[in-house]
């Protein structure tokens, strides 16, 4: 034990290795923890598209475009990063992966608003797009977003709905007093009449126990009475008018809304949600599984490099090429055949249903060999620290490929490192063989940068064996010179 630890220490880079893989565990949960610390915490980053349709409808006498409140309300709303655009923009965007959902106001928005209390009150829609394909937990995220455009719908029909209610009942005291003041007239016009009918009954009583002289002057007194009499007649008879108009002017202020439970329960809940995806889902599992794929393929690819002895070189090469030509073929089948057999698990075991089938095995034999070829560049040029390299670089992709949370939802580091890291391209092309869709960058262009970065591996490859093989050449040359020395 005293020997293997004496060796260890008098070799400088074993030592610096082993320090280094210490650290790794650590690395790689700061990693991949701090990639996915609180995605439901940076929702303002999230973009959502919204478009406004909408168009203005009457209520009662009043003009109302009630999105018009919607958008305002979610311009200075904090809860997502909100994108007013059109529709085609919208759609286009969330089968790319620029929004993660897009939300439409439709032209019978504030048409349906306006007949909640109808006869006949209709839903207020709210059309719905995401695309589950491209991002699964970025689309659970984003049905948040809806929620709130509900709350924001359903707040603002209420007020609305509040304010006119009151409006009416307002209305309706105005009439009631237009109404008790007809009634006091009405009320006065029948004092009139009785006061009237007495003066009447004593002047009938007077004409009756007199003698005829007289009768002229009593005669005059009912002719006045009756007179009157008349006047209190028209008088109620306008009393009672008024009140009628009044009265009839209140009902069908009443009359115009429609107080069934149908309308409560649409006042109450007033939105319906109409949800369309771009692509399907079947499950929580198939929406990682190009994450999963990327990943296993670079694990794969880190334990052939710690086997194969890609620093060697047998009798058999005794050129440069023949040398560099040999070992390209091993890790080429490496490649190929670890990709085949991944093919096979995914399509008959697990049996993930995949929309470009031969895209998908393209990819995933370019994947597959891109990965291998950057572990076998690193570790011929490097040895072991190569091996610590490719872990490394493992790692910075895990939280880095928006492989698990949209990128957006991430912190500044990752973001930066996005655009660069290879596993992002494998992951989207993955994305879009197995779902069907074209993302912001499509698949045609992660397919080119991944050959890319494969054919400069090869070309890195050589240039390690031809320094390598230069270098064994001097060598050689040297002990020469010494053997002919000596």
């Amino acid at each position: 034990m005293i020997h293997e630890l004496k060796t260890v220490f008098s070799k400088k880079m074993l030592i610096i290795s082993l320090i280094a893989v210490m650290f790794l565990p650590v690395i790689y949960s700061a990693s991949f923890l701090t990639s996915m610390w609180d995605p439901y915490g940076k929702t303002e980053d999230l973009p959502i598209a919204v478009v406004n349709e909408d168009q203005a409808a009457e209520l009662g006498e009043e003009s109302i475009r009630i999105s018009e409140e919607i958008v305002d309300e979610l311009k200075a709303s904090n809860d997502f990063e909100w994108h007013f655009v059109e529709s085609d923009d919208a759609h286009a965007g969330v089968v790319k992966g620029d929004y993660y959902a897009s939300i439409t106001l439709p032209e019978d928005f504030s048409s349906n608003a306006s007949s909640l209390l109808t006869d006949e009150p209709k839903e207020m829609a709210l059309n719905v797009e995401t695309n589950p394909g491209y991002s699964y937990s970025g689309k659970s995220i984003a049905d948040q977003s809806v929620l709130a455009v509900e709350t924001a719908v359903a707040s603002e029909v209420r007020e609305l709905y509040t304010e006119k209610v009151f409006e009416t009942v307002n209305d309706m005291n105005a009439g009631y007093k237009e109404a008790s003041s007809g009634a006091s007239q009405l009320t006065d016009g029948s004092d009139r009449l009785a006061a009237s009918a007495e003066q009447l009954g004593k002047g009938m009583e007077t004409l009756a126990g007199q003698a005829p002289p007289p009768l002229a002057a009593e005669l005059a007194k009912l002719i006045e009475g009756n007179k009157q009499i008349n006047q209190g007649i028209n008088e109620l008879g306008d009393g009672s008018e008024n009140l009628s108009e009044e009265l009839t002017a209140a009902s069908e202020e009443v009359s115009s809304y429609a107080f069934e439970t149908e309308n409560a329960q649409l006042i109450s809940e007033p939105i319906k949600v109409n949800k369309e995806t771009v692509t399907e889902v079947e499950n929580y599992g198939q929406s990682f599984a190009p994450y999963i794929i990327a990943l296993s393929l670079f694990v794969g690819a880190i334990a052939f490099s710690t086997i194969y002895p890609f620093r060697t070189r047998d009798r058999e090469s005794a050129t440069l090429l023949i040398w560099w030509g040999s070992k390209l073929s091993v890790i080429l089948a490496q490649g190929t055949f670890q990709a085949a057999l991944l093919a096979v698990f995914i399509l008959k075991v697990l049996d993930i249903p995949v929309e470009n089938l031969g895209s998908f095995l393209l990819i995933l034999f370019v994947i597959s060999n891109t990965w291998v070829l950057i572990l076998s560049f690193l570790v011929a040029a490097f040895d072991k620290v190569g091996n610590f390299l490719g872990i490394l670089l493992l790692v910075l992709q895990l939280g880095a490929s928006e492989g698990t949370f949209p990128i957006q939802l991430t912190n500044g580091f990752f973001q930066a490192v996005h655009p660069y890291s290879p596993m992002t391209y494998a992951i989207k092309a993955l994305r879009e063989s197995i779902f069907g869709f074209e993302g912001n960058v499509p698949f045609e262009q992660a397919l080119w940068i991944l050959v890319a970065i494969l054919s400069g591996m090869i070309l890195l490859l050589g240039a390690v064996y031809y320094y390598r093989f230069q270098k064994e050449l001097k060598t050689a040359s040297e002990l020469a010179k010494r053997g002919a020395a000596i």
